[in-house]
């Protein structure tokens, strides 16, 4: 079953990448300005690590961080639905006739928490972590408002961060509303990791406890 388990994740980083490609492939870095490719990059390194640990019978990621990946790519995907305008219907295809917004916006978040729930090892997760994953969100805000002091002709990569167009007290109200959203949601994600087995539901993840 672990066999089955790395192929699953080998796929989902080859999604993951193949979403990404513009930035890796390309060279074009100001795509990593965007958490939802920042987000994709990170999937697709716990994807692979988690893939050999699995063949192998090694450590996993660590679980602050694999959770903080799942927690980003659900939070990437709740704002492609609910905040961001729709992608456009002339979007190309990147792969298998997916465009990247279909890959980043609908696949890795599925796959993320998929991946979490049935394949990781629980009862890794502490309550701190959910800060920790705040603090992400928060620097993440800090160095996109910095660029666009420092550069003010530069476009903000999402409209809820452009202080430009916000002014100071927007962005703070978004920072707030925003940033409580992202810690409970967090919350959530532990609770899971709480109430399930600490064996992975398939697979030997867990089998061998190791240090979150």
């Amino acid at each position: 079953m672990d066999v089955v388990v790395a192929l699953f994740r080998f796929a989902v980083a080859a999604l993951a990448l193949i979403g990404t490609q513009e930035i890796w492939l390309r060279g074009q870095l100001d795509g990593l300005l965007y958490f939802t490719n920042q987000s994709g990059l990170l999937l697709a390194v716990v994807m692979i690590w988690g893939g050999i640990a699995s063949l192998r019978h090694r450590a996993q990621p660590p679980g602050w961080l694999k959770g903080g990946v799942t927690l980003f790519l659900l939070i990437t995907g709740l704002v492609a639905t609910f905040v961001l305008a729709p992608e456009g219907a002339d979007a190309p295809s990147v792969a298998f006739g997916l465009t990247s917004g279909q890959i980043e916006h609908q696949i890795d978040p599925v796959a993320a928490f998929l991946d979490f729930l049935l394949v990781d090892a629980h009862h890794r997760l502490r309550l701190r972590h959910s800060l920790y994953w705040l603090g992400y969100l928060l620097a993440y805000v800090a160095l996109v408002t910095v660029r666009g002091l420092g550069w003010p002709d530069l476009a903000y990569p999402y409209g809820f961060v452009d202080r430009g167009e916000l002014g100071w007290g927007g962005l703070g109200l978004n920072v707030l509303l925003y940033g409580a959203g992202f810690w409970v949601l967090g919350l959530v994600i532990i609770g899971i990791d709480r109430l399930l087995p600490a064996r992975a539901l398939v697979g030997s993840a867990g089998r061998v406890r190791v240090p979150a």
